[in-house]
């Protein structure tokens, strides 16, 4: 831009320079005297037409320079603090957590305390374990898992099977349905019942 702003000036000033010659020639009256200013009249038009159209193409490609430059310093990269690849890397993968319900009978939160302890060591990465056990009453199981997932945010309740015989069972339930029970674990220990309860595949 710097070049054709430079060369428009020169053309612009022989202009000027040849402009008091047009000028002068008008006096004269003999034959070789007209023919001169008929030439010098051809080449200062000629140099008017000249200089004006360098100036109408260094005007237009100068806009088309300094619209491209708007264009590209418009683009600003901005950093969101997210790493993308690693979020596209998971991407369908969620986290789920699972809690387990306070046991009946007075060690009923020291065994469902010692089952969470067990369970930690054997989940997937996507399973959170809740801290500790919940207690949500004696209603139903899915309707204490529904409570779970509506207070805590979990989506599965561990809890051990209420009935009537001499069996000790566990059982997994979400907010619809109960989704698993265990064979009988009596005088087994939480350690047992944590790996038959991962090893089902309900919880994931």
């Amino acid at each position: 831009m710097k070049y054709r702003t430079t060369a428009a000036s020169v053309i612009a000033a022989v202009f000027l320079l040849a402009s008091p010659l047009l000028a002068g020639s008008g006096g004269g009256t003999s034959t070789t005297e007209e023919s001169s200013s008929n030439d010098m009249t051809y080449i200062t038009i000629g140099l008017a037409v000249l200089v004006g159209g360098y100036l109408i193409y260094d005007a237009i490609t100068d806009s088309g320079d300094n619209a491209h430059v708007a264009d590209t310093g418009s683009v600003e990269l901005i950093d969101t603090g997210v790493d993308w690849d690693h979020a596209i890397q998971n991407e369908g993968s969620s986290d789920v957590t699972v809690a387990v319900s306070v046991m009946p009978g007075p060690e009923g939160g020291q065994r469902a305390a010692q089952l969470l302890a067990a369970m930690r060591g054997m989940v997937d990465e996507n399973v959170t374990v809740y801290d500790d056990p919940l207690d949500l009453g004696s209603g139903p199981e899915v309707q204490r898992a529904a409570l779970a997932r509506e207070f805590f945010g979990v989506d599965y309740l561990v809890f051990q099977v209420a009935g009537t015989d001499s069996l000790v069972r566990f059982g997994v339930a979400s907010a619809d349905s109960v989704l698993w029970t265990s064979t009988d674990q009596s005088g087994n220990s939480m350690l047992i019942v944590a790996t038959e309860l991962i090893q089902s595949g309900v919880i994931r």
